[in-house]
């Protein structure tokens, strides 16, 4: 299974729309954001996702989300939110996954020692990690919007694997 996995896109339209299209031509079949949409408008351009990737859109909120109500109530037409809107604990193509916007190092390490989870994925620091502990992936997509490193990036999963793509725009 083909996982994408987003962070930190920030109301980006162009840069949305741009991982919406490589998201829907590489038959990914899921996908999980991992925080700091920004505005409940965001929809619109989430909504270009092919039918059956929305069936399977997971989210989380990050710092930046502060229309947690309208973000739910418009994007939650489309994508499934965390039920504690903060972390999401979710399996996957056979794989167990925890994804939260802004874990801390010591937290995903001892995730990653847990023997729980197969993937943790992470937002926040705008800054790519794609690397393995103890075989468990562990992926931070970096930033979509680009803002910060001026390298806007996601990642795509194959859960067969248990390897990371980071994708450039």
């Amino acid at each position: 299974m083909l996982i994408a996995v987003i962070s930190d896109s920030h109301d980006h339209r162009d840069n949305i729309l741009k991982a919406v299209s490589i998201i829907n031509e590489k038959s990914v079949e899921a996908l999980i954001h991992c925080g700091d949409f920004i505005a409940p408008f965001v929809k619109k351009w989430f909504n270009k996702l092919n039918d059956s990737i929305k069936k399977h859109f997971y989210a989380i909120f990050g710092n930046n989300d502060g229309e947690i109500l309208y973000l739910t109530k418009n994007l939650g037409q489309i994508c499934q939110f965390a039920k504690n809107g903060h972390e999401l604990i979710i399996e996957l193509g056979g794989k167990r996954i925890f994804a939260s916007h802004m874990p801390k190092q010591k937290t995903i390490d001892a995730l990653a020692d847990s023997g729980k989870f197969d993937i943790i994925l992470s937002g926040h620091t705008h800054s790519m990690v794609n690397k393995k502990h103890n075989d468990v992936l562990i992926v931070n997509p970096g930033e979509l919007c680009g803002y910060l490193t001026d390298k806007p990036t996601f990642a795509i999963i194959d859960t067969e694997t248990i390897e990371a793509e980071i994708i450039k725009i």
